[in-house]
């Protein structure tokens, strides 16, 4: 990843943008942080623009380092126009899409959207590819193949270096304003995994407070496959994402994330995850798969949500992938996590009831690393 590159010696908050509360304040003075580790958030414009600017301009003052913006586009706004806003918002951080998929976009689309926007921020643009989550329900095809994701991954790095490719037998020409970006995987099963280290840049891993010993073997599995391909294993970058909500109590904490831990369930979509599956519970994923409606992914107190009560999926679902409870918790997990080889942990945003409270959390966590 590069540098991250300066464009305003002020945070937001002080070029205009309003005046951030006594304890928003309180945490912005703390200085630089102690712990080695980046954060970022990953936020959706929706309703409110106000609500996705304030976010990114948030995080931004409290020196996070990535800031992330899902592709949905059946229930957000676009997402490469909020990427332009976020590059606007939050002059210093990284940016990229967490997650897009092949098959929404021509490959020649994608780099020239991405290369255009490193371009306009100064070159602080990462991308981040996954197989399909609510794009797949939206759009009416089965998530995309490891197949499908190697050949998008060979286009977009010969188009990313100015090169000439080809894409679905047909030949495709060269960027004219080609830019080198990083790609980042967002894998879950074994060949994903794999496939992550033999090829891309970084790997993006969900992981939570109550199955650390897991994403320690998914590490394992992506640096095994990156030896194995004759590179160097801690070449690459991890990026970690999580549920998060800082609350006093775990049970707060998880009545912010319902909207997001409805998402877990889309996790077990094949076979081999659905075995892992408790036997009670199955009937009831395929029925969510069934009815999930991709016009409210990640809406607080949406339909989604209410399906997932309905069908007595909560208290299993927000087992998964979450960081839920009191900064002291926080602390622990990003702890051990950093301790793995962690670059980047990520708070998952949009559908969080109570983003803001989070951004600031983690920043208090952070400082106490």
């Amino acid at each position: 990843m590069r540098g991250r590159t300066t464009t305003s010696p002020l945070p937001a908050y002080r070029q205009g943008g309003g005046a951030p509360s006594s304890s928003m304040q309180a945490i912005i003075e703390m200085g630089e942080p102690r712990c080695t580790m980046k954060f970022g958030i990953c936020s959706m414009w929706g309703s409110s623009l106000d609500s996705f600017r304030e976010e990114v301009k948030l995080a931004s003052d409290l020196g996070f380092d990535l800031v992330t913006v899902g592709d949905s586009p059946a229930g957000w706004r676009d997402l490469y126009v909020s990427l332009t806003l976020a590059a606007i918002e939050a002059p210093n951080v990284t940016l990229a899409p967490l997650v897009t998929s092949p098959f929404m976009r021509h490959p020649l689309v994608t780099a020239s959207a991405l290369s255009t926007i490193d371009d306009l921020s100064g070159g602080r643009v990462a991308l981040g590819l996954a197989t399909g989550g609510s794009t797949v329900l939206a759009i009416g095809r089965p998530p995309a193949t490891q197949r499908e994701i190697r050949a998008e991954l060979a286009a977009l790095r010969d188009l990313f270096a100015g090169r000439p490719t080809a894409w679905n037998g047909v030949a495709v020409k060269p960027l004219r304003f080609a830019r080198p970006i990083p790609i980042y995987y967002s894998a879950f099963g074994p060949k994903a995994l794999a496939l992550a280290g033999e090829q891309a840049d970084g790997v993006i891993l969900f992981a939570g407070e109550r199955h650390l010993d897991a994403l320690k073997d998914r590490i394992d599995t992506v640096r095994a496959a990156a030896q194995a391909a004759g590179r160097d294993p801690l070449s690459i970058d991890i990026w970690v994402v999580s549920f998060a909500s800082i609350r006093p109590t775990r049970a707060e904490a998880i009545d912010d994330l319902k909207a997001f831990i409805v998402v877990n369930g889309m996790a077990f979509r094949t076979p081999e995850t659905l075995a892992r599956v408790p036997t009670q519970f199955r009937g009831k994923i395929d029925a969510l798969h069934a009815r999930y409606d991709p016009t409210e992914h990640v809406v607080v107190g949406g339909r989604n949500v209410a399906l997932m009560e309905e069908l007595g999926l909560t208290e299993f679902l927000a087992d998964f992938d979450t960081l839920a409870g009191p900064v002291d918790a926080a602390v622990d997990m990003l702890r051990r996590v950093k301790a793995m080889g962690v670059s980047t942990f990520i708070a998952a945003l949009p559908g969080h009831a109570a983003p803001l409270e989070t951004i600031s959390g983690l920043a208090r966590a952070r400082s106490m690393m």
